[in-house]
């Protein structure tokens, strides 16, 4: 069964994507410290990450070019702001 960690703080959001990812039968996790997110995505070892932008403490660039350091795992970057700096600086930091 794949895995799916998902780094979202809008609470509506993430029990949404939750519901419909554990539906389509993936096994999804989501980051519930975030203080803690590569603790959290090493213990659970997904096969995908769905990152927000927008986080507390840190923002989703950070956490992407952190688990760059230690994983090739897919990472896919969530947010409502399509302008192209945010696409660049997504692509830049090793997501999608």
């Amino acid at each position: 069964m794949y895995k799916i960690f998902l780094i979202e703080d809008d609470e509506a959001i993430a029990g949404a994507l939750l519901a419909r990812l554990t539906a389509w039968g993936w096994e999804a996790r989501k980051a519930r410290d975030f203080t803690r997110v590569l603790e959290e995505l090493r213990e659970f070892e997904p096969h995908l990450v769905l990152l927000d932008i927008g986080l507390p403490f840190r923002n989703g660039y950070h956490w992407c070019t952190e688990i760059r350091r230690f994983s090739q795992v897919p990472v896919i970057f969530l947010s409502s702001a399509s302008d192209n700096m945010n696409i660049v600086m997504a692509m830049s930091m090793g997501g999608g």
